[in-house]
């Protein structure tokens, strides 16, 4: 009986079907095309954002700049009206100025911690993780 029962045993784990293994040397390139492929959108990626963060400041400079010719204008206007929405206009574009400054900044922050491309498993989907997008 130990022997039908050894021999019913060996029949059926020789007859099962091994699980599957990625010896197929098709799998195995289209894996490591797949992971080539991830590494080259990683690194365009990361030179996308050095490109942005780069942009982002000369932007920031161009507004500064331009704010400060507003302000070096403000002293030779004397008509208290014209006076009034000049210093609201330097208002606001300084407040332009100061938000765009800490965008790019923050920018380079991510840009030097290596986030933003691919975060959250989106495959780099900037869409995906926008506040306000539903999938």
């Amino acid at each position: 009986m130990k022997q039908l029962v050894f021999l019913f045993a060996f029949l059926t784990a020789s007859a099962w079907p091994a699980p599957a293994q990625n010896s197929d040397p098709a799998q195995m390139g289209h894996a490591q095309m797949h992971a080539e492929h991830s590494e080259h959108g990683q690194m365009m990626c990361r030179q996308m954002m050095t490109e942005h963060a780069q942009e982002m400041k000369a932007t920031a400079q161009t507004l500064a700049a331009n704010l400060a010719q507003m302000k070096s204008t403000l002293p030779l206007i004397n008509n208290l009206n014209e006076r009034s929405r000049w210093e609201s206009n330097i208002a606001m574009w300084q407040a332009v100025a100061d938000h765009f400054n800490h965008m790019a900044e923050h920018a380079e922050h991510m840009r030097a911690m290596g986030m933003g491309c691919g975060m959250a498993g989106n495959g780099g989907d900037s869409e995906a993780t926008m506040p306000g997008k539903t999938q």
